[in-house]
Order: structure tokens, then C-alpha cells, then sequence
């Protein structure tokens, strides 16, 4: 294989145009945005409970993200603590949802 057709290869890989510093920062800001969205949900949560009130949604929001990572992170590494992590999670969504709702 010549240096040509590496290139070529590589460029139809990376159709995104983004090279792998952008994606490597693209990737990372996800990270930074999910742990804001996780401290936000965290502040609102512990001010409902000092209040007495009920906080469901917010555990929802959480329980569902790290679900949906999990489940990711299984399909493309195969490794089973991913598996029974997105399940626990996906789980712990489902029953605050319910929660939610009969509240």
C-alpha cells in the first residue's frame, strides 16, 4: 500500500473533517458538559430534599445518562461490568420515572 492510498483510506475514515485534535476536543467537551448537567442536577436535588420535596427527575436525568454511557461503552468494548452498569442504571431510571409520576 502506498502512502497515496494510506491517505486516501485515512480521509474517507475521518469524513467528519474534523482531524483528531478536533475530535479529541470535540470528545472532551461532551465529558465537561455531562459533568456540569451531573453537579447542576446534584445542587437541585439536595435543595428539593432540604426542602422536603420530592427530586426524581433529577435522579432520572442522571441515572439515564449513565445508563446510556454504559450501554456505549459495552457495545464497543464488550466487557461486563458496562453491561450490568447500564442495566443497574437503566433500571434506577425507570423506577424514578415511576416515582415521578406517582408523586
Amino acid at each position: 500500500m502506498d502512502r497515496k492510498e494510506i491517505l486516501e483510506k485515512n480521509k474517507e475514515k475521518n469524513r467528519s473533517g474534523l482531524d483528531e485534535r478536533e475530535q479529541r476536543v470535540y470528545n472532551f467537551s461532551f465529558g465537561v458538559g455531562a459533568v456540569i448537567v451531573g453537579v447542576l442536577c446534584l445542587v437541585f436535588s439536595l435543595y428539593k430534599a432540604l426542602n422536603r420535596e420530592p427530586f426524581y427527575e433529577y435522579v432520572v436525568i442522571i441515572t439515564a445518562y449513565l445508563c446510556t454511557v454504559f450501554i456505549y461503552q459495552f457495545k464497543n468494548l464488550k466487557r461486563l461490568r458496562y453491561l450490568i452498569s447500564g442495566i443497574v442504571t437503566g433500571v434506577a431510571a425507570a423506577v424514578c420515572m415511576v416515582l415521578f409520576f406517582m408523586v
